[in-house]
Parts: structure tokens; C-alpha cells; sequence
């Protein structure tokens, strides 16, 4: 499977989790609304759903450009900056150097991020593996990273 062919399955993949948790319903690639009212045709009453691009797709990285990457991190050195927690707006910490510098109040020590794939990151954090999908929100003008555990950071402008 090619690169561009694996981001769609992703995009698809975080798309229906998305959708599904906004009460909308998948079809064969991609999400359709649920009607709202008995007819279905009350557009007043219909969800927008967000639309979420590839990090990957964002910021145009190429594959044979490893300079680059390796000047400035996986990803183009993207993730580099202050994070917060998007449920509660708390400051995480910051990511430097592929590390994430947590916030003192937190008493972790910096903790490793690697790249899992195109646009996936990991991190392992008090002996447990979390995984992460790093996406662009483009109506929030956001990255934004997506954890296996449900938690979503948001990065600082």
C-alpha cells in the first residue's frame, strides 16, 4: 500500500471514530448525517463534522528529504511547542528535541516521542505504550494529536 493510499486509511479510520462519536454513521468511506427529525430533510437540524488533513499532507513533508528531518525532528519538527489538553485546557508541557518536557506539576521526566508511521507517534509513559495520530484541524487552524487512550492535545499557536 502506498503512502498516500495508508493517510487515507487513517483519515477514514479517525473520520469514523470522530463521526461515531458525534452520532453519525459510516459508509463505505465516509460519514453520513443521521437524520435529525422524522423526514430527514431538516437541514437547520444536521451536524457539520469537522474535517480533519494528515499532518503528513499539511505540511508537504518528502519521504527522501532525511536532512530535513533530521534537523528538525520527525514530522518537520511540527510538534515542537507548548500543548495542552484539549478537554480541560490544562498546559501539558512542551515538546523539544522529540522529547515531551512535562510540567512540573506533573513529576514525569522528559519522555521520548518516535515516529510510528506517517503521521503516528508513540510514547512510552510510566511503563504503558500510547499512540498517537497527529492531525491538522482545519477549521480550528490546529494540530492536533490523538491518543490511543482518547485524550486529544492541542498545540499552542
Amino acid at each position: 500500500m502506498q503512502a498516500a493510499q495508508v493517510t487515507q486509511v487513517t483519515q477514514v479510520a479517525s473520520s469514523y471514530a470522530i463521526g461515531q462519536s458525534l452520532g453519525l454513521h459510516a459508509a463505505m468511506g465516509g460519514a453520513t448525517c443521521r437524520p435529525c427529525c422524522e423526514d430527514g430533510n431538516d437541514s437547520n437540524q444536521m451536524v457539520t463534522v469537522e474535517t480533519m488533513t494528515s499532518v503528513a499532507d499539511a505540511i508537504k513533508l518528502e519521504q527522501h528529504d532525511k536532512s530535513r528531518l533530521t534537523s528538525t525532528g520527525f514530522l518537520g519538527g511540527v510538534l515542537q511547542g507548548r500543548w495542552r489538553r484539549m478537554d480541560d485546557k490544562s498546559l501539558l508541557g512542551r515538546i523539544h528535541a522529540n522529547k515531551m518536557i512535562w510540567q512540573p506539576l506533573y513529576q514525569h521526566p522528559p519522555t521520548t516521542l518516535r515516529p510510528a508511521g506517517e503521521d503516528r507517534i508513540y510514547m512510552d509513559l510510566e511503563g504503558s505504550r500510547h499512540e498517537g495520530i497527529v492531525v491538522f484541524s482545519a477549521s480550528s487552524s490546529k494540530l492536533l494529536i490523538n491518543w490511543s487512550d482518547g485524550e486529544i492535545w492541542t498545540k499552542d499557536p
